[in-house]
């Protein structure tokens, strides 16, 4: 690779730093083309040859992201797979929590919005990649402690369903969050009935 094209690569790759930063915190209609180009130095004609349009930079934005997170995601997990399951469960929480930073709720607002389905499917693979394999892993590899009666999917399904509203991208709630994720994970485990 030449000069020229490090520079591109690493023009796109700041780009895209930016633009996951942007969008995953205020949305995909609050995020300013315009602004991400001024943050970098850069013309927004300049930023468009790199990402065709405003859609394309949010798609490979959050592609950009998702993929950061899911190879520290898997890495601790491989470094503590040992752990027992509800053990295992809450370090990779906390590690989610602690390091990807979104505003969920506004980014699912946004995709069923501005995108279309083949979209939507498209992020969607993004995200089933990453942090999706991983817990299903864990379940898989604890499937003898856990109920046979739900196929893992549906375990692994719930559990990040009940874990989402943890993953903020204000620093002060995420902190927040972890110091209630452990009371979370007992109630998924163990559920809430006196036995």
């Amino acid at each position: 690779m030449n000069s020229r094209d490090k520079q591109a690569e690493k023009t796109k790759n700041a780009i895209l730093e930016v633009a996951a930063k942007d969008f995953l915190s205020q949305g995909y209609q609050a995020t300013s083309t315009r602004k991400i180009a001024n943050e970098l130095h850069i013309t927004q004609p300049n930023m468009y040859h790199y990402y065709k349009n405003k859609k394309v930079l949010y798609m490979k934005a959050i592609e950009y992201a998702v993929g950061g997170f899911s190879e520290g995601l898997l890495s601790v997990y491989k470094e503590n797979k040992d752990q027992p399951f509800e053990d295992l469960i809450l370090t990779i929480s906390t590690y989610m929590i602690e390091n990807f930073r979104i505003n969920y709720f506004m980014m699912r607002h946004d995709m069923e919005t501005i995108f279309t389905d083949e979209d939507r499917k498209d992020i969607s693979k993004n995200w089933d990649s990453g942090y999706y394999k991983v817990m299903f892993n864990i379940f898989q590899s604890h499937k003898s402690e856990l109920r046979s009666d739900l196929a893992i999917p549906v375990q692994v399904g719930t559990f990040l369903t009940m874990l989402l509203p943890y993953i903020e991208y204000n620093d002060a709630k995420r902190k927040r969050n972890i110091a209630n994720l452990n009371t979370m994970v007992k109630i998924f485990i163990h559920g809430i009935q006196e036995k």
